[in-house]
């Protein structure tokens, strides 16, 4: 019915201006009323509709659910109030983020809902509660193996379930517990499972997996939130995301355990994320996964079967700016017991770009054959420091492998393929294998374990100085500034590549193996110590994998067989025949030493050139270690290729010893011809002497028991200083207590301070001076003469036993050259007078008067 309000027509004049205060005052109450009529709309109470029996509203929640109109205009809220309801559920209520529908018990109510419970098409800002003022008050129950217990389907979106109990029974592998399901056009997204307890209806009966997601219709599932909750007790996964599902994935804060009665003996995994390479940004943080409790805690989870147990498993997208993150999650507490190949992983890289950080690997065993895999990476991963713990795998099969830090590894670590990159150190004390691939690394390297790679590169990339594990490399290349320094000795199997930076060995040995080679430059180059072994042919050149000696046999020539080589650089031989050495030679040891006829032909870098001229350079043998040098001349010489290498070559060779090149025109100091030391008694006698001697002061000489530590023990001053002819010279080491190996050496000093040139060392052998030991007078009133004398020792023990041999007087005393004065306190008597002295005893009678 409409009605008419009858109305009087007015005339009015212009009203008369208000001062701007007034008008501005009624604007401030005109926005103010706005404001309040706002809030009033926003806190207007949900509309509470009751289900159950008794007084209850609707019977059922389809009814209530029916009776609600969509999309909301306002909020609704659905209140349990019965135990127990056996309905499927289906939501298909389109809300807002003020207009929300949720459904919970009511206050005191704890019901359980039969069925499936389905957030479907056109639900939205939809929230399943099971918080009626305690946790998780709500039950969902579905009893079949054929049907899921929660649903997200036909683009949900915004839906949340929160703080319930969700049983289930599916047992199929494409099916689980909590179904993220298909879409229809642009997926299921932005929906939510927290809070809650994820787990099996019937004990004898679990679920394959507890949350599935797979989606094969329209769009794709993006920013499932899967937080704070309890999965436990499945047969194969607890979280399995497969394709279909797209970016901005949340699974965190969850526990995955299992505490049922049977022991499982089938394939199970934690977390399954898998929804294919155009998904990313997923977070899958701090979950623990393990155990018979929250927390991997409670005992421990065993396996029995004999198929892989796998902890988390990523494959996804490949993005560098949404980033895919596995961080500070647990895998702890699990025992794999079947006796077989299967493996225990316990995190794995299968596909795409993942970072990892903060996870931690604890109390895992497996007694199959394949051990624990702490992380299996078969795609890009990026790791911050990373341990591999003794007992524990890491496994590198294809991709690439970064580690943003240092990598510890104290148990295995395969490297089967893909490459590795390590920006920090790498600290090896357990096993290292590479079979393929290449690994980068950036740090110092440490190895007291095993370390083989028998197939792929290391790469020494680092700006500054390296240290270099010993070990077997198949290739190596050093690509970095500064000095790499090998820490042991190193074996070569295929090649060494220098591209920037320097390979010093130090005290070790690089060893080229039989088809290993050397790539080196007047910039990047291996210092020290190389050694390789060859069989040269006749007619063909043998170039000893690159290490700058090359042979030529004639093709009649008598062949050397078997040839060790080892090349020295960075050190110029001493006294050249009087000649100054390059910063190279080479000792040559061969089946055959003698007979031969060959080209040989030494190539250098020029920076070891030593400031010798290419045309003064001269081929120098010396057949005693460098004592003595025979200037052997030059066939010819030149520049070599590349730039910045040069050569020589000497025809018809007949033996081998040590090569070098020396100048020709530029004497060293002091050319020594000959050093010798020989044994006369307890004596050593020194002789030497020398063809040319330059501003010389003369020779210190020094001797070691170890061939490493000297001492100066004389000095014997130069004839001359300067002298063009033969000079000889004589010491003669007449210290008492030579024993054992000792190592003489010369050192000439300059008459102008400088550097020192050492000659020899040469090796003597002294026996042991034999102990001595007498007491007199024999027959001794209170003092006793006591001679004792021992080439080592410096304690020794004086006792006197009487003619039961028991002791009745001890003194210690030390041995020495002169004789000591000792006052035996004993009754008169025949007694046995003993010395024990470095583990000998010595016996003299006496009497006491």
């Amino acid at each position: 019915m409409k009605h008419s309000l009858p109305s009087t027509t007015h005339s009015f004049g212009p009203l008369p201006a208000l001062p701007w205060w007034e008008r501005r005052r009624w604007q401030v109450v005109a926005l103010l009323l706005t404001v309040l009529l706002l809030l009033g709309i926003r806190t207007q109470a949900a509309v509470i509709i009751t289900v159950g029996n008794g007084q209850a509203d609707y019977s059922t929640i389809t009814q209530a659910l029916a009776a609600i109109p969509s999309p909301l205009t306002q909020a609704y809220e659905v209140q349990l109030l019965s135990g127990s309801y056996s309905e499927n559920v289906l939501i298909n209520k389109t809300g807002t983020a003020t207009n929300t529908l949720t459904i919970k018990p009511a206050t005191g109510v704890t019901p359980i809902i039969n069925g499936t419970f389905t957030f479907g098409a056109g639900s939205a800002y939809v929230t399943l509660s099971g918080n009626n003022g305690s946790t998780r008050a709500l039950t969902l129950r579905q009893n079949s193996q054929l049907a899921p217990t929660l649903v997200f389907s036909d683009d949900a979106t915004h839906n949340t379930a929160s703080e319930i109990l969700v049983r289930g029974a599916a047992s199929s592998f494409t099916s689980g517990v909590v179904v993220i399901g298909d879409g229809a056009s642009a997926g299921n997204d932005y929906n939510t499972l927290t809070q809650s307890w994820v787990y099996n209806a019937n004990p004898s009966q679990l679920p394959a997996n507890l949350v599935y997601a797979a989606n094969a219709a329209g769009g794709a599932n993006d920013a499932f939130t899967l937080t704070r909750n309890e999965l436990f007790n499945f047969t194969r996964t607890g979280v399995l995301v497969s394709g279909g599902n797209g970016d901005g994935w949340n699974i965190s804060n969850n526990s995955i355990y299992y505490n049922a009665s049977a022991t499982p003996t089938s394939a199970q995994t934690g977390i399954d994320f898998g929804p294919g390479s155009g998904a990313n940004d997923a977070l899958v943080s701090n979950n623990a996964i393990g155990g018979q409790a929250a927390g991997a805690t409670g005992g421990t989870w065993v396996n029995a079967g004999t198929q892989n147990f796998r902890g988390i498993v990523m494959s996804c997208g490949s993005s560098t700016s949404l980033t895919n993150e596995v961080m500070g999650n647990t895998v702890s507490n699990v025992s794999l017991t079947g006796t077989s190949s299967a493996a225990l992983t316990a995190f794995g890289v299968d596909a795409g770009r993942n970072e990892l950080s903060g996870n931690t690997v604890s109390g895992v065993s497996n007694t199959g054959t394949s051990g624990v895999n702490s992380l299996v990476s078969r795609a890009t991963t990026v790791l911050g420091s990373f341990t591999v713990s003794s007992g524990q795998l890491m496994v590198v099969e294809n991709g690439l492998t970064v580690v943003q830090g240092n990598l510890t590894n104290a148990g295995i670590l395969n490297h089967t393929g893909g490459d590795m990159l390590i920006t920090g150190n790498f600290v090896n004390s357990g096993t290292f294998a590479q079979t393929l691939g290449d690994i980068e690394i950036k740090g110092n390297m440490t190895n007291t374990g095993q370390f083989t790679c028998s197939t792929g590169k290391v790469k020494l990339t680092g700006n500054g100085p390296q240290t270099v594990s010993g070990g077997l490399y198949f290739n190596l290349e050093v690509n970095g500034t500064g000095t790499k320094t090998l820490t042991n000795n190193a074996t070569i199997y295929n090649g060494v590549q220098m591209l920037a930076g320097v390979l010093a060995t130090g005290r070790y040995a690089l060893t080229l193996d039989r088809l290993a080679n050397l790539s080196e430059t007047d910039a990047s180059y291996v210092l020290g110590r190389v050694e390789v072994n060859r069989t040269p042919s006749a007619g063909t050149v043998e170039d000893f994998g690159g290490v700058g000696l090359e042979m030529l046999p004639a093709a009649n020539s008598t062949l050397p067989g078997s040839t060790f080589v080892t090349r020295i650089t960075g050190t110029a031989p001493v006294g050249a025949g009087g000649r100054q050495g390059i910063l190279r030679y080479f000792d040559i040891d061969a089946d055959v030493l003698t007979g031969l006829d060959l080209a040989l032909t030494l190539r250098y870098l020029d920076h070891e050139l030593n400031g010798i001229s290419r045309a003064n350079l001269r081929f120098f043998k010396s057949s005693n270690g460098g004592v003595t040098w025979v200037n052997k001349g030059v066939s010819s010489a030149g520049a070599g290729s590349p730039a910045g290498t040069g050569y020589a070559v000497l025809d018809r060779v007949d033996g081998f010893s040590r090569w070098t090149l020396g100048d020709i025109n530029a004497p060293l100091p002091v050319g020594l011809t000959a050093f010798q030391a020989v044994r006369e008694g307890q004596n050593a006698v020194l002789t030497w002497a020398t063809a040319t001697e330059q501003d010389n002061r003369g020779f210190g000489i020094e001797v070691s028991t170890d061939g490493q530590n000297f001492r100066e023990i004389g000095f014997v001053a130069a004839e001359a200083g300067n002298s063009s002819t033969a000079r000889h010279y004589r010491f003669v080491d007449a210290s008492a207590g030579k024993a054992g190996l000792r190592y003489y050496r010369l050192r000439q000093d300059d008459r102008t301070p400088g550097e020192a040139h050492y000659f020899g060392p040469q090796k003597l052998v002294f026996e042991a001076a034999a102990p001595t030991f007498a007491a007199y007078p024999t027959q001794f009133g209170s003092d006793l003469t006591v001679a004792l004398a021992h080439p080592t020792a410096t304690t020794a023990t004086l006792r006197l036993l009487d003619g039961l041999g028991r002791e009745v007087w001890r003194q210690e005393v030390a041995p020495g050259a002169a004789p000591q004065q000792v006052q035996p306190v004993a009754p008169a008597g025949a007694y046995t007078l003993t010395a024990t002295v470095a583990g000998q005893v010595m016996r003299q009678r006496v009497v006491k008067n």
